[in-house]
């Protein structure tokens, strides 16, 4: 992260130490601290000021709600259930929301870092075809993803500080730790292997780059065809009855008109004739057995 991110100020100042623990977290601290840097939040307090902002939203809540009980449950007990229905609903939510949009956050950045891979890959050879080395690549095409991409400008630049710190593989290891997809550990794991074996780099880079373009048609032709299986159901739930009813709607109208003019006095269907036979029989009209 650059330098005027690391120095920002904590949300709510000292007291974001204090609202950090005033409810538990629950769920394991090391997968919200994960969620956190796969969402960009590489700030030191970052998961104490995520805690603080959680906390100080169901605090709020918890205070608005018991007003309201206080107010208007107690004169009016009818209320009362109502009113603990909605702030318990409310309360989950306000607990557990936070950590969804924080999830959400991180995979959103993840998809654009993994789109947006391949052309920093071609970016980084084309450099160090140029007669730079691998680290001074790493910085120049950070800076220049700056406007970009600045998801993956921000990631480049941790590793070419984890570089100048430790080492290549050190900081390539921990970039498929945050990131955590194929792709990125495919990249830490080859540029691993081409140091080790002492092969170029910049040719491996390249190689990368093809197989993730490759790979990436090959994802988008398996959700195309997917796509035909899922859209099956919604075909057969939203477009098969209004083509039954233009097909069966004219004749059942047929049918009802059919049957009303036929219930008709006077009709084949019409009960007055059953009812008037008997009395025809006894005017003689018609002959009886």
């Amino acid at each position: 992260p650059r330098d005027d991110q690391r120095q920002r100020p904590l949300a709510f100042g000292i007291l974001t130490h204090v609202f950090a623990f005033l409810f538990p977290l629950i769920t394991d601290k090391e997968h919200v601290k994960r969620d956190l840097r796969r969402a960009g939040y590489y700030h030191r307090y970052a998961l104490r000021e995520f805690l603080a902002i959680r906390n100080v939203l169901v605090f709020g809540w918890l205070l608005f709600a018991g007003t309201v009980y206080w107010s208007i449950a107690i004169p009016n007990p009818s209320w009362k259930l109502p009113i603990v229905l909605v702030g318990a609903i409310v309360f989950a939510m306000m607990f557990s929301v936070p950590r969804l949009i924080l999830q959400a956050q991180a995979g959103d950045r993840l998809r654009r870092s993994q789109r947006t891979l391949p052309d920093a890959v071609d970016m980084i050879t084309m450099v160090m075809t140029g007669g730079v080395s691998l680290e001074k690549a790493l910085d120049h095409v950070s800076r220049e993803l700056v406007t970009t991409h600045p998801d993956l400008s921000c990631e480049l630049a941790i590793i070419t500080r984890q570089t100048q710190a430790s080492s290549l593989d050190y900081a390539l290891n921990q970039f498929a730790e945050r990131i955590d997809t194929p792709d990125v550990q495919s990249l830490a794991a080859l540029v691993s292997q081409s140091e080790q074996l002492g092969s170029n780099v910049a040719t491996a880079f390249q190689n990368f780059a093809d197989s993730v373009r490759r790979s990436m048609r090959q994802r988008a032709a398996e959700t195309g065809n997917k796509a035909s299986v899922k859209m099956l159901l919604p075909i057969i739930f939203c477009l098969a009855p209004p083509v039954y009813i233009l097909l069966l709607a004219p004749a059942l109208l047929e049918m009802r008109t059919f049957v009303i003019e036929q219930n008709e006095p006077g009709g084949a269907l019409a009960q007055d004739i059953a009812i008037e036979a008997p009395q025809i029989r006894q005017q003689g009209l018609i002959p009886t057995e």
